[in-house]
């Protein structure tokens, strides 16, 4: 198995944010449908999947299926030596991941396989009321701030606008998405939808939004969120979170 990406540093965030909230897992590569990272965390509030297509790829020389038990926090601090110019290789060679940094220079590190099993873990089945569509760079200010005030936010969303708020013992915030503004790239919602989640995952995961073109937020009333990264290439990362029902 030998594959590269054009840029090791969509690696570093994206997994650097995943292994806050998830210690060991799976990689899956497979010859058509490309590389796939998918596990819960340990409290079942929040499944993550990563997913990079066959065609994301530089160069891709699969020829059956690889399962690659990690740990998470050790990929992501070798990930974190990742410059700017440097293409992403990775490969598996006797029981070991091969990660592997080619820019100025090459750079690889060995690291011996877990024996861990994927989670088989389904596919959500959910409808979503409402969807709205952000910049990954004004989403990631809205974590910032909500993060002032309180450890819970709140989600509404109506035709116009999307808003999150947030209380606390320092007071209350409001963040307000509209399409006049050009903070709300595009919305869809049937009525009013509201609901409450935690922040720290949000704040945990934050960091892969920094190498995001847009997100993507979808949810209903009193039902679990699906917030989805576009990623370079066709990538797309997304959390499941459970909601809060007080």
């Amino acid at each position: 198995m030998h594959i590269v990406f054009f840029d090791a540093r969509v690696w570093r965030y994206v997994i650097s944010a995943i292994s806050k909230v998830i210690e060991e897992g799976v990689f899956v590569i497979d010859p058509d449908e490309g590389f796939r990272f998918r596990a819960m965390d340990p409290s079942h509030v929040v499944m993550v999947d990563l997913r990079f297509p066959r065609d994301s790829f530089e160069e891709f020389d699969v020829t059956e299926k690889v399962n690659i038990g990690v740990n998470l926090e050790d990929i992501a601090k070798i990930l974190r030596r990742a410059r700017k110019e440097d293409k992403l290789k990775l490969g598996y060679e006797s029981g070991k991941l091969i990660v592997a940094f080619s820019g100025r220079g090459y750079r690889e590190f060995r690291l011996p396989s877990l024996d861990i099993t994927a989670e088989q873990l389904p596919e959500p089945q959910l409808e979503f009321k409402a969807s709205v569509r952000v910049m990954s760079d004004t989403y990631r200010d809205m974590i910032k701030d909500i993060e002032l005030i309180g450890d819970v936010l709140r989600f509404k969303a109506s035709q116009d606008e999307f808003v999150v708020q947030s209380s606390g013992e320092l007071g209350e915030a409001e963040i307000v998405f509209t399409r006049e503004s050009g903070s709300l790239l595009e919305v869809e919602v049937e009525g009013e939808q509201t609901a409450s989640y935690t922040l720290e995952y949000f704040s945990d995961l934050s960091g892969a939004a920094r190498v995001a073109d847009a997100i993507n937020i979808r949810f209903s009333t009193d039902m679990p969120a699906l917030i989805e990264h576009e990623l370079p290439q066709g990538a797309k990362f997304s959390f499941l979170i459970a909601p809060r029902v007080e």
